[in-house]
């Protein structure tokens, strides 16, 4: 009996661990989807004319979104890993993961990821009150399912890489968050206008952190020929991250020009192009290992526009 409670215990760890829950990347999943909830929440009583919604109905709304956006990575994390088995079992730094290692089983994890899955499915008809869950769900989903396979040579020809996916999953959170606020109020095609900016800032900053931390990769993803923009660039690596580090902060600018805030331009704006400015100082395209940080410190900048979106809805 005991040793079966160990075993049931352990099990239970390496879920979490295939999912990721022991480390900070599935929480990047939820910044796009929380920010835009508190935007949006912050407008609509900015303007509002008799609206009855309050701070704490935007903040409950916009704790759901972090709650389903967070497991619904997990899963994506389990799929991934599912996938990319036999590449992990290759690579110096995914060999030990517990499908990878032998630690899951492929059924154990595929009954984890459909466990989560549902579970982020009726998080999301909950919070939208059942109202356009399928516009919600489906296209993210559709990403989830194909970003493993993009990093394949055969999506090279294509000119698809994985980052282009990824990026897509983490920046549509942002309609999910104005349908949250506005998902009664507008048609839906409005709430896509307005999740917009947010959405496409999103996209170019995944693009940045992800090639950035990736890039520590490089040397075995360019031995089995991995299909990735940070093996493309090569030895132009930096200036890809230029490139998309300007891409980035020019979306937030749109953002901030449509949201209208002061304050927001120089505690979100100020910070990130000082950030960005000191992150690409430090990266050396001749240590792939300097990418962690720059991954580190994004996520970072993350919690603290959390933080100051969260004052804009109170202000």
């Amino acid at each position: 009996m005991a040793h079966t409670k160990r075993s049931t215990k352990r099990l239970a760890t390496d879920l979490l661990i295939l999912s990721r829950f022991n480390r900070y990347n599935p929480l990047l999943a939820t910044f796009s989807g929380v920010w835009a909830t508190l935007l949006a929440g912050a407008d609509r009583i900015r303007n509002s004319d008799g609206d009855s919604i309050s701070c704490e109905d935007v903040l409950k709304q916009a704790l759901l979104c972090f709650t389903c956006s967070f497991i619904f990575c997990g899963a994506g994390m389990v799929w991934d890993d599912w996938v990319d088995l036999d590449i992990d079992k290759q690579v110096a730094r995914t060999k030990n993961r517990p499908l990878a290692s032998g630690a899951v089983t492929t059924s154990e994890a595929l009954v984890w990821m459909g466990v989560q899955y549902v579970a982020s499915w009726w998080l999301v008809s909950w919070m939208l009150e059942g109202e356009n869950v399928p516009a919600a769900m489906l296209p993210v989903t559709l990403s989830t399912i194909l970003y493993p396979f993009a990093k394949r040579p055969i999506f090279r020809q294509l000119h698809i890489y994985p980052q282009y996916l990824l990026g897509f999953t983490l920046g549509f959170p942002a309609f999910i968050g104005v349908l949250a606020i506005k998902g009664n109020l507008q048609p839906l095609s409005e709430s896509v206008t307005e999740s917009l900016p947010l959405a496409i800032m999103v996209f170019t900053w995944t693009l940045y952190l992800n090639t950035a931390y990736s890039y520590q990769d490089i040397v075995d993803d360019q031995k089995m020929g991995v299909n990735s923009s940070y093996v493309l660039a090569g030895s132009y690596i930096h200036y890809l991250l230029v490139l998309l580090a300007f891409m980035a902060l020019g979306a937030v600018g749109w953002q901030l020009h449509v949201q209208g805030s002061e304050w927001l331009w120089g505690s979100w704006m100020g910070v990130w192009v000082w950030s960005f400015l000191g992150q690409l100082a430090r990266f050396d395209k001749t240590k792939p290992e300097s990418g962690g940080s720059v991954h580190k410190e994004n996520f970072m900048l993350g919690v603290w526009t959390i933080f100051i979106c969260a004052v804009e809805l109170v202000m």
